[in-house]
């Protein structure tokens, strides 16, 4: 009986053992088949793109490569029928966009991962319905400049009309919210380190999207530095650096009320830079480390930080000029810098907005599917974010002084603060003005949002007066605007007089140096015109000081139109006002 048992036993293991050969037989028949066909279609497609064999022509395989170069090989609504609600559908122009927009594209857009433990407190937030802040930083190309509909086709407009939609938010009691935009008045990181109340005066900030590539490579000095920076500290890129990081460092230590999801954002180029002649100068601009792309230092700050960076140029460059410089300015291109721009600038037009949306948007929805995928994942001490603890520990500065850290990111020491750019800001400085004869404070442009204290006349002589106290340091800055057309030069000086005193009369003076950094007899020559076809803030420390805690009085007039300036106008347009 038992061996019988044992007969029937080895007879089981026999069945099973043919029943998996005949299953691997068939598993390999299968995959011979498989491969087969692969081949043979991977045989297709190489004729199709260049892959020749080895008795066909080098010259031929180069041509069909070019020619395969140019098929689209993906419909534009693909990749944008995964990210773009239904709703949103019929005011995206999706059949405007410039060019065919696919995934493996998008997959290119996120070159920093960074530490997404801040993102996922927001992506949480979402979905838990709760409504957010979203705060761009950024410069003419945020605001949509020669987008043809400013900031209403913009890609901010166009990401948080996505938000909304893709997450719905409610209010307290249970109706239908919305996610909130919020927006300074500055342009570049220098201007928001100046005037970084703008952004810590916001009540609840969530997400903040910097975008600076552009407009920091006009900044051309660096007047907060505390100690002798070398010779490196004169060049842009070291400018650009040292001002982001101290951003970065107030960003990663803000609480609104919980520490706050950062993203770099790299969203266009100036293009004109890689333009060939007359349009650029080829000779010129090969001589510069990254032909005023701002891009790589970004990368380098965020890396080092653990950022998240989210860039559309760092693909959308290479497509434009992989076929040489003339090709790139060709209009016949579809992936061209002068179909993408506006200008000769640096500004998209609305189908390229679309666009910038698009990679926020898929960048955001694949950070979501990483969020679930790796909940489960072990994560190391070391992969924690120490800057959102209760007691946030940041890594040692790369380019501040330890007196610049204690004074420009640990304890802020502005004693004083006159903002003209703010809207709603004339409250708090107008009782500060002692004397004023034709300067006004009011929007000049389109939209009617950036203002300033302006003066605007060809004869000149046109003064303020403003009572200041000293800071620590003693320091006075202003910033203003340079533009190529319409500005004059206008004068500074401080003094103990509410009227001007002896400076008075030189208001009337007409100059005719064009710009450079000029000290006479205790005035201060402030240059409101360049050669840069660019309208940009500058910011100058005066060497006047006040001592602190001490009062006194700042003057600043506007000088004659000079006919060797570009344009009719004689105008000034001041900022705003520090003393630390």
């Amino acid at each position: 009986m038992g061996k019988l048992i044992e007969n029937e036993e080895v007879s089981k293991v026999a069945r099973i053992i043919l029943v998996l050969q005949m299953l691997m037989c068939i598993v390999v028949g299968m995959m011979i088949e498989y491969m087969g066909g692969a081949m043979s279609k991977l045989s297709s497609l190489g004729s199709s793109i260049g892959f020749e064999s080895s008795h066909q022509k080098k010259s031929n395989m180069s041509v069909q490569m070019l020619h395969a170069f140019d098929q689209p090989s993906v419909s534009k609504r693909n990749i944008i029928e995964e990210i773009v609600p239904d709703s949103l559908k019929p005011q995206c122009d999706l059949e405007f966009l410039q060019f065919n927009v696919t995934k493996s594209m998008l997959k290119k857009s996120r070159p920093v991962i960074g530490n997404s433990q801040r993102l996922h407190i927001f992506l949480k937030k979402l979905h838990s319905k709760q409504c957010t802040s979203v705060l761009f930083m950024g410069g003419s190309v945020t605001a949509g400049h020669n987008s043809r509909g400013r900031l209403n086709a913009s890609f901010p407009k166009f990401f948080m009309d996505w938000l909304n939609e893709r997450y719905p938010c409610e209010n307290a009691d249970r109706t239908r919210g919305s996610h909130l935009t919020k927006r300074t008045q500055q342009n570049n990181a220098q201007t928001h380190f100046v005037s970084w109340s703008q952004i810590s005066q916001i009540e609840t900030l969530d997400l903040v999207i910097m975008e600076f590539n552009v407009n920091d490579s006009f900044i051309d000095k660096m007047p907060h530095a505390m100690e002798d920076k070398g010779p490196e500290g004169s060049t842009k890129d070291y400018i650009s650096v040292w001002y982001n990081e101290i951003l970065l460092r107030r960003l990663l230590l803000l609480r609104k009320p919980d520490p706050v999801a950062i993203i770099t954002f790299n969203a266009d180029y100036i293009g004109r830079t890689w333009a060939p002649k007359p349009y650029s100068d080829p000779d010129k601009d090969r001589k510069t480390t990254f032909r005023n792309n701002q891009e790589p230092l970004k990368f380098w700050l965020s890396s080092m930080y653990e950022i998240p960076m989210i860039s559309a140029s760092t693909w959308m460059l290479p497509f434009a000029g992989k076929k040489g410089t003339n090709w790139q300015f060709n209009r016949n291109n579809s992936y061209s810098t002068s179909l993408f721009h506006a200008d000769k600038c640096c500004h998209p037009k609305r189908g390229g907005h679309l666009i910038l949306s698009l990679v926020l948007a898929y960048c955001l929805l694949e950070e979501e599917k990483n969020m679930f995928s790796s909940s489960n994942d072990v994560i190391l001490d070391i992969e924690q974010d120490f800057s959102a603890a209760v007691d946030p520990i940041l890594r040692d500065p790369m380019y501040l002084s330890e007196d610049e850290e204690r004074m420009y990111v640990r304890h802020d020491s502005v004693s004083q603060l006159l903002d003209f750019t703010d809207p709603s800001g004339h409250e708090k400085w107008k009782n500060q003005v002692c004397e004023n004869d034709g300067w006004n404070w009011f929007a000049d442009n389109r939209e009617k949002d950036k203002f300033g204290l302006i003066a605007n006349n060809v004869t000149g002589g046109q003064h303020i007066s403003l009572e200041v106290t000293g800071g620590k340091l003693g320091l006075v800055e202003l910033s203003y605007v340079i533009s190529y057309e319409n500005f004059g030069v206008a004068l500074s000086w401080v003094d103990d007089s509410r009227d001007g005193g002896t400076h008075r009369p030189k208001c009337k003076n007409e100059i005719w140096e064009r710009e450079g950094l000029i000290r006479l007899g205790g005035v201060e020559y402030l240059f409101g015109s360049w050669d840069e076809k660019a309208s940009v803030p500058m910011v100058t420390i005066l060497k006047n000081r006040v001592e602190e805690g001490g009062k006194g009085y700042l003057h600043i007039c506007l000088t004659p139109h000079s006919t060797h300036r570009q344009g009719n106008e004689n105008k000034f347009k001041l900022l705003g006002v520090r003393l630390y």
